[in-house]
């Protein structure tokens, strides 16, 4: 398979077991830069859509829009379409290829509602993310999707670099264990060795993180002066297909 000299099988393996892969130096870093002038362009022009910190109502965002803070923007939404620089990278050859190996498919799917957007975490007002599965976004005939998280900047545990919990894709997890939200229950003695097991994965220009949608993960606040920006994408293959598009004007783009 020509996607082997991109990633190895040790890699696809590791995948599979643990949920999620570092490709360490990547992306060209020039191509990440780009992506990162036209994120700060379109934040400092409040480019809509955009999620607002307000709206979800996270630990630590602001509760109301009036207050101060209360317009600080999360996501900026719909990448794909919101600019070439963005769709370019999301069906970009190199990276497309490896999911390919990871999915055992030829064909990939890219998936346009929920994720597909820009994630943010701003000085101040940026909020705490639980522990949470992305599956809980879409109605998938199975759970087999795959994000791609690209940084367009160094993450780490002081700007609230992602953290997962491996192999908590192959979890039945309990639904006692999870609150309304689909959060996973950190109050609870029956979690506490789960949550053990977490791995803070910090990332650097250039870098990419491959994790699966079923994965636990979570994201602490940013505690730093300086914005953290990420370009965030899901795909699936041809052996999942979604039984209930909320968004039908979004039909998943093919990826030849």
């Amino acid at each position: 398979m020509q996607s082997l000299t991109l990633i190895t099988k040790d890699e696809i393996n590791f995948f599979h077991e643990n949920g999620y892969l570092v490709k360490r130096n990547f992306v060209d870093t020039k191509q990440v830069s780009q992506i990162q002038d036209k994120v700060i362009e379109h934040l400092k022009a409040r480019v809509k859509p955009f999620e607002l910190e307000q709206e979800v109502h996270y630990p630590g965002s602001p509760q109301t829009k009036e207050e101060k803070g209360g317009d600080t923007i999360r996501r900026l939404l719909l990448a794909y379409s919101r600019d070439d620089v963005f769709a370019q990278w999301q069906i970009n050859d190199k990276a497309t290829r490896v999911l390919k190996a990871l999915f055992d498919s030829k064909k990939l799917y890219l998936v346009q509602s929920h994720h597909n957007c820009i994630m943010t975490k701003q000085p101040q007002y940026s909020s705490e993310t639980h522990w949470h599965k992305d599956i809980r976004y879409w109605n998938f005939a199975n759970q087999e999707l795959i994000n791609t998280w690209l940084p367009l900047g160094d993450e780490t545990v002081e700007n609230g670099c992602l953290q997962v919990l491996p192999g908590s894709h192959h979890w039945d997890t309990p639904r006692e264990c999870l609150d309304e939200r689909l959060f996973l229950r950190k109050d609870l003695a029956c979690n506490q060795k789960w949550l053990k097991k977490s791995v803070d994965v910090e990332l650097n220009k250039g870098d990419l993180l491959f994790f699966h949608a079923a994965v636990f993960h979570a994201a602490g606040r940013n505690k730093t002066q300086q914005s953290k920006n990420a370009l965030v994408s899901t795909y699936h293959s041809e052996k999942n297909q979604e039984i209930v598009n909320p968004f039908p004007d979004l039909e998943p783009v093919k990826i030849v």
